[in-house]
Order: structure tokens, then sequence, then C-alpha cells
């Protein structure tokens, strides 16, 4: 746990509760993680043994609920060197990994990877213990859609999840296409059953593709 006295303060604490799929794993990992609201803005710090630090945010901040995340930037930082840098994850809208959103299922992954990349030895062990925390976490499933529209343009995001039984994913996936039935899409195409469904649904020149997808752990 962080060492400084806001971590009694309950506004400190909600956040903290908030957050702690994504802190929960880094901690586990031996990474002490703190949440800071300052200004008014929220931000995750999370100190690396090399002396410097991760800032995990959203667009520009943390909102007050993890529901309310759109996507994760993820930047090093050192306080007393501004020479450290660089972006370890973007899944923000104009991010390099915009297409996975809010899903934590490949922000973890990233920052081990990021982490066990940086020249200093135990800074890498660090990340190769998150790596192998991470392995040893049972698969998670999605509901995702892929598509493009009359203009050539590509879209692709989770729709709903993650779940920790492909059962939960396959019932969600099932809710979802009788929605977009309602809306007015037309299906098109359909395979793989109640195992591994996948439809292809069209309306007014836009196609999409609503699949069940296994999250990487990795």
């Amino acid at each position: 746990m962080p060492d400084h006295g806001r971590t009694g303060r309950p506004e400190w604490q909600a956040l903290w509760l908030q957050f702690e799929a994504v802190t929960t794993p880094l901690r586990s990992a031996g990474l002490v993680c703190d949440i800071e609201t300052c200004g008014g803005q929220n931000v995750m710090y999370v100190n690396l043994p090399d002396g410097s630090h991760l800032v995990i945010a959203d667009d520009h901040d943390l909102p007050d609920r993890l529901a309310d995340v759109t996507g994760w930037r993820v930047t090093r930082g050192h306080h007393d060197n501004p020479t450290v840098g660089g972006v370890a994850y973007d899944s923000t809208a104009e991010g390099a990994h915009s297409q996975y959103g809010a899903d934590t299922a490949e922000l973890l992954p990233a920052i081990a990877t990021f982490v066990r990349s940086l020249p200093d030895v135990d800074t890498q062990a660090a990340g190769q213990s998150l790596r192998e925390l991470l392995e040893r976490t049972p698969p998670r499933y999605a509901v995702s859609f892929v598509g493009v529209g009359s203009q050539h343009a590509a879209a692709g995001r989770i729709v709903s999840g993650p779940f920790d039984a492909h059962l939960e994913a396959v019932k969600e996936y099932g809710f979802q296409t009788h929605q977009l039935e309602q809306d007015g899409w037309r299906m098109v195409h359909e395979q793989g059953g109640t195992s591994w469904p996948l439809t292809v649904w069209e309306s007014r020149d836009v196609v999409q593709v609503v699949f069940v997808a296994r999250l990487p752990s990795s």
C-alpha cells in the first residue's frame, strides 16, 4: 500500500475500491500503486523499482467509476529525471490500441511487457512476475464486433464483457444479437452454433460481424 495519510480518507478509499481490478494484479507482482486526486483529476501511479513510475489514466484522467472508463493511457515518468518517458499502452479513442477500449485483459499484459523491456534488472523481474501471474489467470471471454461502413471505414470493439465463463458470454451474445434483430439489422450469415457463435449482420450499407471472443492473457 502507498505510504501516506490519504489512504484513510473516504474519497481515496472509494476510488481505490473502484480500480482494484487494475491495482490488485500490479500489487501482487510487488509494485506499489496509488490513486492521486490532484486538482480534481484522478490518476493512478505505479512505482517501479528503478525509481520511475507509470501513470495510468483515461484520455485525460480517471473517472470516479471503473465502468465509466472508455480507454487506458499508460505513460512512464520520473519525478527527478524529466528525460524518462514513453507510452506503454494507449487504448483511448486515438491510441494505437483503441480497439481494446476499457478492457483490462489487454492493459495488464501490455504493462507487463513494457516493464520487462526496461533496462533495470529489478524492474524487469517485476514485469516478469506480473506476466507469470497473468498467465496463471483463467481465460475470460467477451462479445465483440468488427465492421465496415459504406465509406470503407473500419470499426471494432468489445460490446459486452469480460465474462469469466464461456457460457455467460454466449448468453450475452444471444441477447445482443436479438437486440440487433429488433433494431432492424438483417442476419446474412451464421456459424458456430452455441459452442463458438458468430453472425454477420447488414443494415443500410453497414456490415458487422458479432462473435464471442476469448480475451488474450499474454
